[in-house]
């Protein structure tokens, strides 16, 4: 007997094959639903050949090629032209923020922070246009609204005004390449390659504003002369300022572009991990960090306790003073590498994807039973 299978559109035009942020989260719903004998992914592409060679490994999928780009005002035509045709035949998932108030499908969208709204004077007046035309609608025709930690629930609804029952958590996952590494050979590679130090605290994310990374360099004049700190990306000018100020020139490592095969060694070198962001919807770069047995200390704002719990130290991200006890306490303590494994591994895509998939087959019996 055939199964009938759910059609589920999924907007994946931010999909290049470093798969950071969004990008990560859309390939791993794809990754999982494609070995589901319920759902039917039809895929929105910009570049055909790349997505095919980013998702064509994957079961129960198709592609539909999109002229518009991603985040562009033509969408707004585009998008509900091609979703509208599956009325009443599909459900329509995008995994960012990037909808249309003119789609009648079915429509499920995915909120991973209101970072857009919390700090608009760093980003432009479209973007704040976008959220309140485009996005808010969007959000409030949906039948559900995903995001990925209580912290962004509790926005979200304050946001919309709505029942708390339509946004639902499901949490991030951390890739299993994230692991403790032991060969020697491995580390000291990774190590001679991006010129490491010996002993270093180490930062991973971008230098926008709100990730609060000079707080980070200002602390590291308190910290023991002989560790320095590593950073992934180029210095700004605001943070050569601090750094001058602080005569740390000799003790900040920016490493440039990191591949990401090479991300988990690096986080196996460091001595601990910081991320004193001010603001994150989750907060992925900590977990990774634990997930490699690497001391992990975080601001104590947004999401990042709910996401670290109790084995990760905790700071205000304005009190750089603390932030430097904190790091030296941390570079003079063994830790119990177990308890940062466990914590990290209670985050899995595993649990993303059934919540996910659970959601999506709600609306099945909806889809197929109903006249439109």
């Amino acid at each position: 007997m055939n199964v009938q299978k759910l059609n589920v559109i999924m907007d994946t035009r931010m999909v290049d094959k470093h798969l950071h942020g969004i990008a990560r989260y859309t390939y791993e719903i794809i990754k999982g639903m494609s070995f589901s004998n319920k759902v039917h992914m039809i895929l929105l592409v910009n570049n055909l050949e790349l997505s095919k060679e980013i998702f064509g490994q994957f079961n129960n999928i198709e592609f539909i090629k999109m002229k518009s780009k991603f985040l562009s005002l033509s969408e707004q035509l585009e998008l509900p032209h091609i979703v509208n045709k599956y009325k009443g035949k599909a459900i329509f998932h995008s995994p960012s923020f990037v909808s249309s108030p003119f789609i009648k499908t079915k429509m499920i969208m995915t909120i991973h922070d209101l970072n857009h709204l919390r700090f608009p004077q760093y980003y432009s007046p479209f973007h704040k246009y976008y959220y309140k035309y485009i996005v808010k609608p969007s959000a409030l025709k949906c039948e559900k609204i995903f995001t990925v930690s209580e912290f962004s629930k509790n926005e979200i609804v304050d946001w919309l005004k709505c029942d708390r029952n339509k946004v639902v958590v499901t949490y991030n996952g951390v890739d299993s390449r994230f692991k403790v590494i032991k060969d020697k050979n491995i580390l000291l590679r990774v190590k001679e390659k991006y010129k490491l130090p010996d002993e270093f605290v180490l930062y991973i994310g971008n230098l926008k504003p709100h990730k609060n990374v000079e707080t980070l360099v200002k602390a590291m004049s308190l910290v023991k002369d002989n560790t320095k700190l590593v950073i992934n990306g180029k210095v700004n000018e605001s943070l050569n300022k601090i750094i001058n100020t602080y005569k740390l020139k000799d003790r900040i490592n920016f490493i440039g572009y990191v591949d990401d095969d090479d991300l988990p060694i690096i986080y196996n070198l460091a001595e601990v991990f910081v991320f004193p962001s001010l603001y994150e919807g989750f907060g992925l770069p900590p977990l990774e960090a634990m997930a490699c047995g690497c001391p992990t200390i975080v601001s104590n704002t947004s999401s990042l306790p709910e996401v670290v719990g109790d084995v990760g130290y905790k700071f205000d991200p304005n009190n750089y003073g603390k932030l430097g006890k904190l790091v030296n306490r941390s570079l003079n303590i063994n830790y119990d590498i177990n308890k940062l494994i466990e914590r990290s591994s209670y985050f899995n895509w595993g649990k993303t994807y059934n919540e996910t998939i659970k959601i999506y087959l709600s609306y099945k019996n909806m889809l197929f039973n109903q006249d439109y």
